[in-house]
């Protein structure tokens, strides 16, 4: 395997370096973030240099590490948020929730299914086609042959209804 000399990657380097902090830039729109991908890039091509030997357009390999090294970039700043230190770990939540929470939560569903089995039956069919099916005032109307404001008048006194049942004793 044919091994790069250090002053041709060098040369190489050179010659395109304001073009490659020009395509950086394009991409990460910050000098500093540019300045430190320049150098990354270099850094990148100097350890892999016995490798660069098979490569026809070195001028070329340098841009598009540089770009590549740009992209990357921007893919983990978008992916993963910027810690500064360790610290700030104790403070990312857990998103999967608790059993305690999947209890309490199964518990508030089956107090709503057993208030909205309780409403009188023309609240809960409003109810069900507005929430549920997604209908509007007027399409429950038409379906349930009433007007659109007795349809209204309704989800008002269901609505109504499932918030008191809902409230907790002594928020009330």
């Amino acid at each position: 395997m044919q091994q790069i000399d250090s002053p041709d990657l060098l040369d190489a380097f050179l010659n395109v370096k304001s073009k490659l902090a020009a395509a950086i830039y394009h991409r990460v729109r910050c000098h500093a973030t540019t300045f430190d991908l320049v150098q990354d890039t270099f850094l990148r091509l100097w350890e892999r240099r016995k490798l660069l030997g098979l490569t026809g357009d070195l001028c070329g390999y340098v841009i598009i590490t540089g770009r590549n090294l740009a992209i990357d970039h921007e893919r983990r700043k978008r992916i993963a948020p910027v810690f500064t230190g360790i610290e700030h770990l104790a403070f990312v939540a857990d998103p999967s929730p608790t059993q305690e929470t999947c209890m309490i939560g199964r518990q508030e569903l089956e107090r709503l299914q057993m208030l909205v089995d309780a409403l009188p039956p023309r609240c809960r069919d409003v109810f069900l086609l507005s929430r549920i099916e997604g209908l509007t005032f007027v399409e429950i109307g038409q379906r349930l042959h009433i007007s659109p404001k007795t349809a209204f008048g309704h989800m008002v006194t269901a609505l109504e209804k499932l918030k008191t049942g809902m409230t907790p004793p002594g928020d009330r």
